[in-house]
Protein backbone atom coordinates (compact mmCIF):
# COMPACT_ATOMS: atom_id res chain seq x y z
CA UNK A 1 0.00 0.00 0.00
CA UNK A 2 1.49 3.25 -0.85
CA UNK A 3 1.85 6.07 2.16
CA UNK A 4 -1.11 8.26 2.15
CA UNK A 5 -3.57 6.37 0.49
CA UNK A 6 -6.45 3.97 2.00
CA UNK A 7 -6.61 0.37 0.49
CA UNK A 8 -9.66 1.33 -1.40
CA UNK A 9 -7.73 4.24 -3.17
CA UNK A 10 -8.56 7.52 -1.90
CA UNK A 11 -6.00 9.54 -0.48
CA UNK A 12 -6.23 9.80 3.50
CA UNK A 13 -8.03 12.73 5.37
CA UNK A 14 -10.84 13.31 2.57
CA UNK A 15 -13.64 12.10 4.52
CA UNK A 16 -15.91 9.18 2.86
CA UNK A 17 -19.93 10.21 2.54
CA UNK A 18 -21.78 7.17 1.50
CA UNK A 19 -18.49 5.90 -0.17
CA UNK A 20 -17.61 9.32 -2.13
CA UNK A 21 -14.80 11.22 -1.22
CA UNK A 22 -15.85 14.60 -1.47
CA UNK A 23 -12.96 17.65 -1.51
CA UNK A 24 -13.54 20.24 0.86
CA UNK A 25 -11.28 22.16 -0.75
CA UNK A 26 -12.56 25.82 -0.68
CA UNK A 27 -12.23 28.01 -3.75
CA UNK A 28 -10.83 31.26 -3.62
CA UNK A 29 -13.74 33.83 -3.77
CA UNK A 30 -13.55 36.52 -6.72
CA UNK A 31 -12.05 39.79 -6.29
CA UNK A 32 -13.43 42.95 -8.28
CA UNK A 33 -11.27 42.72 -10.87
CA UNK A 34 -11.97 39.05 -11.36
CA UNK A 35 -15.98 39.87 -11.26
CA UNK A 36 -15.67 42.17 -13.89
CA UNK A 37 -13.32 39.53 -15.98
CA UNK A 38 -15.94 37.34 -15.79
CA UNK A 39 -19.08 39.58 -16.89
CA UNK A 40 -16.92 40.57 -19.93
CA UNK A 41 -16.38 37.19 -20.60
CA UNK A 42 -20.14 36.28 -20.55
CA UNK A 43 -20.65 39.13 -23.53
CA UNK A 44 -21.62 42.16 -21.58
CA UNK A 45 -19.86 45.43 -21.86
CA UNK A 46 -18.86 46.78 -18.41
CA UNK A 47 -18.78 50.40 -17.43
CA UNK A 48 -17.06 51.10 -13.76
CA UNK A 49 -19.76 52.96 -11.66
CA UNK A 50 -17.56 53.01 -8.50
CA UNK A 51 -14.06 52.55 -8.29
CA UNK A 52 -13.46 53.57 -4.81
CA UNK A 53 -11.34 50.49 -3.35
CA UNK A 54 -13.37 47.99 -1.60
CA UNK A 55 -16.82 49.83 -3.25
CA UNK A 56 -16.15 48.66 -7.19
CA UNK A 57 -19.21 48.39 -8.99
CA UNK A 58 -19.54 47.28 -12.68
CA UNK A 59 -22.84 48.52 -14.51
CA UNK A 60 -23.97 46.51 -18.29
CA UNK A 61 -27.18 45.92 -19.74
CA UNK A 62 -28.93 42.82 -20.36
CA UNK A 63 -31.88 42.67 -22.61
CA UNK A 64 -35.11 40.82 -21.11
CA UNK A 65 -38.40 39.84 -23.45
CA UNK A 66 -39.73 43.10 -22.46
CA UNK A 67 -36.95 45.56 -20.85
CA UNK A 68 -33.67 46.79 -21.57
CA UNK A 69 -32.06 46.46 -18.14
CA UNK A 70 -28.65 48.01 -16.54
CA UNK A 71 -27.92 45.30 -14.54
CA UNK A 72 -24.55 46.14 -11.70
CA UNK A 73 -22.48 43.76 -10.07
CA UNK A 74 -20.34 44.03 -6.76
CA UNK A 75 -18.99 42.36 -4.14
CA UNK A 76 -19.88 43.25 -0.53
CA UNK A 77 -18.05 44.62 1.92
CA UNK A 78 -17.68 40.68 3.83
CA UNK A 79 -16.40 39.71 0.18
CA UNK A 80 -18.95 36.81 1.17
CA UNK A 81 -21.66 38.00 -1.58
CA UNK A 82 -21.85 39.25 -5.05
CA UNK A 83 -24.95 41.38 -5.28
CA UNK A 84 -26.37 41.90 -8.95
CA UNK A 85 -28.55 44.47 -8.69
CA UNK A 86 -31.37 46.58 -11.20
CA UNK A 87 -32.42 50.20 -10.83
CA UNK A 88 -36.26 49.86 -11.58
CA UNK A 89 -36.51 54.18 -10.98
CA UNK A 90 -37.97 56.38 -8.09
CA UNK A 91 -40.88 55.04 -5.86
CA UNK A 92 -43.86 57.02 -5.80
CA UNK A 93 -47.98 57.53 -4.58
CA UNK A 94 -47.84 54.98 -7.20
CA UNK A 95 -45.49 52.29 -5.78
CA UNK A 96 -47.51 48.78 -5.41
CA UNK A 97 -45.57 47.96 -2.08
CA UNK A 98 -47.93 45.08 -1.09
CA UNK A 99 -48.00 43.67 -4.82
CA UNK A 100 -44.23 44.11 -4.79
CA UNK A 101 -43.88 41.87 -1.21
CA UNK A 102 -46.09 39.40 -2.70
CA UNK A 103 -43.36 39.48 -6.07
CA UNK A 104 -41.05 38.78 -3.03
CA UNK A 105 -42.52 35.25 -2.17
CA UNK A 106 -42.26 34.21 -5.76
CA UNK A 107 -38.86 34.99 -6.73
CA UNK A 108 -36.46 34.77 -3.94
CA UNK A 109 -33.96 34.57 -2.98
CA UNK A 110 -34.38 37.69 -5.83
CA UNK A 111 -35.51 40.60 -3.47
CA UNK A 112 -37.31 43.83 -4.30
CA UNK A 113 -36.30 46.66 -1.90
CA UNK A 114 -36.35 50.49 -1.46
CA UNK A 115 -33.01 51.84 -0.92
CA UNK A 116 -32.02 54.94 0.76
CA UNK A 117 -32.15 57.27 -1.72
CA UNK A 118 -36.03 56.18 -2.55
CA UNK A 119 -34.80 54.29 -5.64
CA UNK A 120 -37.19 50.72 -5.90
CA UNK A 121 -34.13 47.99 -6.65
CA UNK A 122 -34.27 44.15 -7.52
CA UNK A 123 -31.07 42.30 -6.62
CA UNK A 124 -30.42 38.65 -6.02
CA UNK A 125 -26.86 37.58 -4.03
CA UNK A 126 -24.50 35.13 -4.86
CA UNK A 127 -21.96 33.55 -2.27
CA UNK A 128 -18.69 34.28 -3.74
CA UNK A 129 -17.36 30.82 -3.67
CA UNK A 130 -17.09 28.31 -6.81
CA UNK A 131 -18.67 30.76 -9.16
CA UNK A 132 -18.41 29.53 -12.65
CA UNK A 133 -19.19 31.71 -15.37
CA UNK A 134 -22.08 28.91 -16.42
CA UNK A 135 -23.25 30.18 -12.68
CA UNK A 136 -23.24 33.84 -13.21
CA UNK A 137 -24.71 33.53 -16.57
CA UNK A 138 -28.05 31.60 -14.84
CA UNK A 139 -28.28 34.60 -11.72
CA UNK A 140 -27.97 36.94 -14.23
CA UNK A 141 -30.66 35.72 -16.28
CA UNK A 142 -32.68 34.66 -13.01
CA UNK A 143 -32.67 38.43 -12.07
CA UNK A 144 -34.03 39.68 -15.76
CA UNK A 145 -36.15 37.08 -15.88
CA UNK A 146 -37.65 37.92 -11.95
CA UNK A 147 -38.20 41.47 -12.87
CA UNK A 148 -40.07 40.90 -16.02
CA UNK A 149 -42.22 38.42 -14.99
CA UNK A 150 -43.11 40.65 -11.67
CA UNK A 151 -43.10 43.68 -14.31
CA UNK A 152 -47.33 44.07 -13.00
CA UNK A 153 -45.98 44.19 -9.35
CA UNK A 154 -43.12 47.21 -9.85
CA UNK A 155 -43.71 48.47 -13.50
CA UNK A 156 -45.75 51.66 -12.59
CA UNK A 157 -45.62 53.68 -15.89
Amino acid sequence: MKAGLLSCGFAVGIPLIAGLAINQVESKPLDSPALKAMVDGLGYETKNIGSEVGKEKYEFKVKTEGFDVPMAAEISPSKNYIWLTANLGATSEKTKYEAILRANGAVQPTQFYVNSKGLLMVAIPIENHGVTPAWMKKCIDKLGNDLTDQAEAWNTK
